[in-house]
């Protein structure tokens, strides 16, 4: 079937679209290492299969009068070799396609911008690739069943389609606390922690949790070695994105995903990871209720649906985005994000050892995936410093998980990377001992005039 001539973005979609052609467009990063050599004339017939049963990735952004939208490319996408860093933006003008197959070596890499996916569909789009690539590398037969959705389905904007204005509501926002530090815009790190799925899963287990909120459990427990003094009696903020399409039984592959959201205190004394992970998975439990959900959604989609907001010229929108998407940052401490246990078909799974996911981040991003009896930890992070990511291995370690890592940059780098943590941190301590010195100023020189009008009486 042809390609329709436009599409329309979905409502998320419209708020990455606002994002493009700057520095921190959001890309997501879906990877399979293969058992052999990738073929790349086998990975091209498998991409051209893939692409003629979901045309809505093979597209270009562009903008109109008071929206931007999507238009087909002008030619079949090319699989390359992987020369570009990883999440490198796609949108760089009107001729750029928004997403990107690449390999290297026994990895085959799916880039697609948030604009037009999220990780749920693009998990979609790379199950069916790797089916294909496998019949045409191995000539085995793939039981492919077939897309449950329609045409129209595959990129119907499901926030438009449920759309309930009734439902809308806001979450009161607690004193988040924030990540500071030292960051990069032009050299992200990208970092793998791969953990056998059994043990994460007998660990979550014994601790009463699923794999997801132990997990998050984890983060939560790294991140508190982030927090000193005052810090920590702020709230460790988390959103967690939550696949919306069994909720509204939608097919569709662009964006369509709700927050739920986790927030921790630390207090004073820390309490052990079985515990943290209690309370994680009482908060998603109900931060997963349909109610909750469609609460969250309603509320996103309610301003898109405003009649003074779709009257308002694009560059007006695109700019308020961008001051909403800088809030919305401010908001959280993080994001971490479950894909769960990636399901192959049985005749794929003997050629794939492992999946893993990345998304560029704005500040600090977790992705979790199971594929076979690999749990992999996807860390994306803007800040020099990595001591995010150290103290989780800790957290990790002291529960007797052991992994492998797999990081972006070469030793030379994070000796560098090192460095300037270190500097960072002795110049934050010196920061801070002058501001104690300067808080205690005043004090001693109340105290002092104290003295002298004391000594000056008769």
């Amino acid at each position: 079937m042809d390609a329709p001539a436009w599409y329309r973005l979905d409502n998320v979609g419209k708020f990455y679209a606002a994002q493009a052609g700057g520095g921190t467009q959001t890309v997501f990063r879906i990877a399979a290492t293969m058992a052999d050599e990738v073929d790349a004339h086998a990975l091209q017939q498998a991409l051209d299969a893939a692409v003629a049963l979901f045309p809505g990735f093979n597209v270009c952004l562009r903008n109109g009068l008071f929206w931007h939208y999507l238009v087909p490319a002008p030619a079949p996408p090319r699989v390359e070799p992987e020369t570009l860093p990883v999440c490198f933006s796609l949108h760089t003008g009107p001729a750029s396609v928004l997403f990107r197959v690449t390999y290297y070596r026994r990895r085959i890499n799916v880039e697609v911008s948030h604009i037009i996916s999220d990780g749920r569909g693009t998990l979609e789009f790379v199950r069916v690739l790797l089916a294909a690539y496998v019949e045409a590398r191995y000539k085995v037969a793939v039981d492919r069943a077939p897309y449950a959705g329609t045409e129209a389905a595959k990129t119907e904007d499901s926030f438009s389609a449920h759309y309930d204005r009734a439902a809308a509501g806001a979450d009161a926002q607690p004193k988040v606390f924030r990540l500071t530090g030292w960051k990069t815009d032009v050299d992200p790190t990208y970092l793998e922690l791969h953990y056998p799925a059994d043990a994460v899963h007998a660990a979550a287990k014994a601790c009463g949790a699923t794999v997801t909120s132990y997990l998050v459990a984890a983060v939560v427990c790294a991140l508190r070695r982030e927090m000193h003094g005052a810090e920590r009696q702020r709230a460790i903020h988390m959103d967690v994105p939550v696949d919306l399409r069994a909720l509204f039984g939608s097919t569709t592959l662009r964006n369509f995903f709700g927050l739920a959201y986790v927030t921790y205190v630390p207090g004073d004394a820390d309490e052990p990871l079985a515990e943290v992970a209690a309370r994680v998975q009482e908060q998603l439990a109900a931060g997963t209720q349909p109610a909750s959900l469609k609460r969250r959604m309603m509320r996103m989609v309610k301003l898109e649906k405003n009649p003074l907001v779709r009257a308002v010229p694009l560059i007006v929108k695109d700019a308020a985005l961008d001051f909403a998407a800088w809030r919305a940052a401010r908001e959280v401490t993080c994001t971490v994000s479950s894909l769960g246990r990636v399901q192959l078909d049985d005749a794929v799974t003997p050629y794939v050892e492992g999946i893993s996911a990345l998304t560029s981040p704005a500040g600090l991003n977790f992705i979790l995936c199971t594929c076979g009896n690999d749990l992999c930890i996807g860390v994306s992070s803007r800040f020099v410093s990595l001591r995010a990511a150290r103290h989780l291995v800790d957290v990790l370690a002291a529960e007797g998980l052991h992994g492998q890592a797999n990081l972006n940059k070469s030793g030379e780098q994070v000796d560098a990377a090192l460095r300037e943590s270190a500097l960072e941190e002795r110049l934050a301590a010196i920061g801070a001992a002058w501001q104690e010195r300067k808080a205690a100023a005043p004090a001693r020189d109340q105290g002092r005039l104290g003295e002298r009008a004391k000594g000056d009486r008769p």
